[in-house]
């Protein structure tokens, strides 16, 4: 089934006609731009595809779906029960359906010249017809078939990139965890500049132009990797949004109410906890479910989400303590606040400072012992009788931090604003 091409005025222009436009959130992608998408269901493919075709006939752009159903009105049931309106965008000519038999792909032959020339033809068909640009979606599920031992896939995917930098074209191409091995996916990463984990796009740190040798494939864990792209995505979002402007204040940092900025990081960190309770919960009662994949990757997102935010505030917890004045010369072991001095042991130095390179997060007995006296001290006992004297010399001072004992977890030098959260 394919649209009949329309000029982008008169009877196309009811792609955004109707009912207002829908506030629900949608995936776009930029121009030019070649996403992976690791599926574990229909759903979560279907609703990708839907996702990011709406925002594509916002924008007024070619549609093309390349899908793995038995024939083409089975792929419409699909978009349409994933939400999408699929008579108004093939009436307005905005959506066009291609399966495996329009592709240049026959059993047992991958011809990755001509799958080119065909985007190439589909491009050019959406231009004359008035269209800026096609947006792509491929249930790759299509070239089991045309090439069972996926000796051409990994070529392919490869060039995509470079072709679609050249094109006024974006594409997804979607793969279902089921039916492909942990090898071709582990290619999926390495090839996609972009990634589509759940219904977030990320930018992929594990590109490469060339797909992972094979005894690197191997020692790789899946779940890890997108989960970690994800936890990356996430972290470079935040940074975005909490510390937009940031720059500009950095000479004098007391024009920054860094205090704050250490509280949403910790706002964060322990929403983030309650989240992964909950994951943990759910995967403690799955028992080899399909969705287990994507909680396990979800809760390694969330496990380095929660490293890296802890990481935020104790860096702008120490940023509030130097901007109150705090001044501390480990090497001489002398701390000083607004005017006032004491002066430290080389054992009590060492102390602080662990503390202040952890401000605001707990530092275990152990932790302690080995960081900041590197097996000096072994006792425990001998480790708190330093705490109970380096907590008297800054309580000296009238510092506004202090060294709190937490039962089970050892020890955090909280700031007077980050104290009752800890």
């Amino acid at each position: 089934m394919r649209s009949r091409d329309r000029p982008l005025g008169g009877e196309s222009a009811e792609v955004n006609g109707g009912p207002p436009p829908s506030t629900e959130q949608r995936l776009r992608l930029p121009e030019h731009a070649h996403a992976g998408h690791i599926y574990t269901d229909r759903d979560e493919q279907l609703g990708v595809a839907v996702s990011f075709f709406k925002a594509s006939l916002d924008e007024r752009l070619r549609c093309v779906y390349i899908h793995d159903e038995p024939d083409d009105t089975s792929a419409l049931q699909g978009l349409a029960r994933a939400g999408l309106d699929v008579n108004q965008a093939l009436q307005s000519a905005a959506l066009e359906l291609a399966d495996p038999r329009l592709l240049p792909a026959l059993p047992g032959t991958f011809d990755i010249d001509g799958l080119f020339d065909f985007a190439r033809g589909q491009i050019a068909r959406a231009q004359a017809a008035g269209y800026a640009g096609v947006r792509g979606v491929g249930d790759m599920g299509w070239v089991l078939a045309p090439d069972p031992g996926l000796n051409r896939l990994s070529q392919y995917e490869s060039r995509c990139t470079a072709f679609f930098k050249a094109n006024p074209a974006s594409a997804i191409c979607q793969y279902d965890r089921q039916r492909f091995d942990t090898g071709a996916l582990l290619n999926v990463v390495c090839e996609h500049p972009l990634l589509i984990i759940g219904d977030t796009p990320c930018r992929n740190p594990y590109y490469v132009p060339a797909a992972l040798a094979e005894h690197e494939q191997g020692t790789v864990d899946l779940d890890r990797l997108l989960g970690n792209v994800l936890a990356r995505e996430r972290q470079e979002r935040w940074l975005a949004v909490a510390e937009v402007g940031l720059e500009a204040h950095e000479p004098d940092i007391r024009a920054v109410d860094v205090g704050h900025l250490a509280g949403i990081y910790e706002h964060m960190r322990d929403y983030k906890r309650g989240l992964r309770e909950g994951v943990r919960w759910r995967l403690d009662r799955e028992i080899g479910g399909r969705r287990s994949h994507a909680g396990r990757t979800e809760l390694i997102a969330l496990d380095a989400e929660i490293h890296w935010l802890e990481g935020r505030a104790s860096l702008w917890r120490r940023r509030e303590l130097q901007s109150s004045g705090l001044s501390f010369d480990s090497v001489t072991g002398t701390v000083a606040y607004r005017g006032v001095a004491v002066g430290l042991s080389r054992l009590e130095a060492a102390l602080l400072r662990a503390l202040l390179e952890q401000a605001g997060r707990p530092c275990s007995t152990a932790d302690l012992l080995r960081t900041a006296w590197e097996g000096d001290v072994r006792s425990e006992a001998q480790l708190r009788n330093y705490i109970v004297r380096l907590r008297g010399k800054l309580e000296a001072l009238n510092l506004p931090a202090s060294i709190t004992t937490l039962r089970g977890r050892g020890y955090c030098l909280t700031t007077g604003i980050s104290a009752g959260q800890t």
